[in-house]
């Protein structure tokens, strides 16, 4: 195990400096309109930092607080320009979490590469209700490991705003335990697997939003991704995954969007625990505990209307249903899971249009969450 999870990290860290060499090569930065922001020139990058301190709730942190970078740049004299992301953040909760996350969605010159990442370290006590979309709460436990989560993507254009790309995706839980842990606790929980779950693989993706933080009417986005988790890339785990993101923008108003999103997450039989579909968190049918309901197939799909009411402000509402199944286990997918909420915006960035959301949620069973972030869920 321990000789396993050392090539797993290996390749992961080879992975993300893969990523990163490939991102900093003068074949790829050629592409962008040079990299001085210092001069107001017509090359160079349009470059805005949001260096601010977060707070808020969830149903799996509890209350948080720390702080967030948001980097939003964008390059000078390009026909088709496209915002970059790149976030930094740093949060501790009143549950013990500590997280540190880095992310990131970097376009070249001319939309002609894609390079996106979500890369994470958790110390992290959660909840665990077991594998099944019909778990009562009174199956409950709190268990605490630390994960790191790294996936990388690099995506080259072939025409108009479709690409096609790599993928790689790791995550290692160590250090699991589960306090008070006593001989009656049920088998199901021997699910809560800990290891490195290492993968590779492909994707198709077509983007045609400008601004990522707040995606204009008429934009959409189709990401399918598929990959191989084997011993072969340092893997505990033989599985594979598929995941599909669909998105659409439809224009109200003037001051109005109808947001649309279908969202599936597919992983055939011996994915770990925590590589399975997690429904909830605070994306998609937000208010449920990312992870309350988890399986080997997740379906969800959420609307969200927003209303930019005055200058600097706007609201929102929106509604998503989704559950989790299993092929080889129909019994235990349960009910259709459900959840609302109202938000409410203020606008960090007016040249770029850009906000800072406050959700609240509740859900079909009562559980409710509060998010505060950068950009829209979706």
């Amino acid at each position: 195990m321990i000789d396993e999870r050392l090539k797993g990290f290996i390749f992961a860290i080879y992975a993300f400096l893969c990523s990163s060499f490939i991102f900093a090569s003068p074949s790829v930065t050629d592409n962008f309109a040079g990299t001085d922001t210092s001069r107001n020139t017509k090359s160079g990058f349009k470059t805005k930092i949001f260096p601010v301190p977060t707070l808020g709730t969830s149903p799996e942190t509890g209350f948080y607080f720390g702080a967030v970078s948001l980097f939003d740049f964008i390059p000078r004299g390009d026909t088709l320009p496209r915002h970059s992301v790149a976030k930094t953040e740093l949060s501790y909760t009143l549950k013990k979490q500590f997280i540190v996350s880095f992310d990131w969605t970097l376009t070249t010159k001319s939309r002609n590469w894609i390079l996106q990442g979500d890369n994470t370290w958790l110390k992290f006590p959660e909840l665990f209700w077991g594998i099944g979309g019909n778990l009562p709460k009174s199956n409950e436990i709190l268990y605490s490991a630390n994960r790191l989560e790294l996936s990388n993507a690099i995506y080259r254009k072939i025409i108009n705003t479709w690409y096609v790309g790599l993928s790689q995706q790791f995550q290692t839980v160590y250090e699991l335990s589960i306090p008070n842990q006593t001989p009656d606790i049920p088998a199901g929980y021997l699910n809560l697997n800990q290891g490195v779950s290492s993968g590779l693989g492909l994707g198709i993706l077509f983007d045609s939003r400008t601004n990522l933080l707040n995606p204009k009417p008429k934009e959409g986005l189709i990401s399918l991704q598929a990959l191989q988790f084997g011993s072969f890339l340092g893997s505990d785990f033989r599985f594979t995954l598929v995941d599909l993101d669909m998105r659409y923008y439809q224009k109200i108003s003037a001051k109005s969007v109808l947001a649309y999103q279908i969202f599936s997450q597919i992983r055939t039989p011996n994915a770990p625990y925590r590589m399975l579909g997690l429904l909830g968190g605070p994306m998609i049918l937000r208010g449920y505990y990312q992870g309350r309901y988890r399986d080997n197939q997740l379906f969800a799909s959420q609307v969200e209307y927003r209303l930019r009411f005055h200058k600097w402000f706007g609201i929102t509402t929106f509604m998503a249903l989704g559950n989790v199944f299993s092929s080889q286990f129909p019994e235990r997918s349960g009910a259709l899971k459900s959840a609302a909420g109202l938000g409410f915006r203020i606008l960090v960035d007016p040249e770029e249009n850009s906000f800072m959301r406050f959700d609240f949620a509740l859900t079909r069973q009562n559980d409710f969450g509060f998010y505060v972030s950068f950009g829209e869920a979706f």
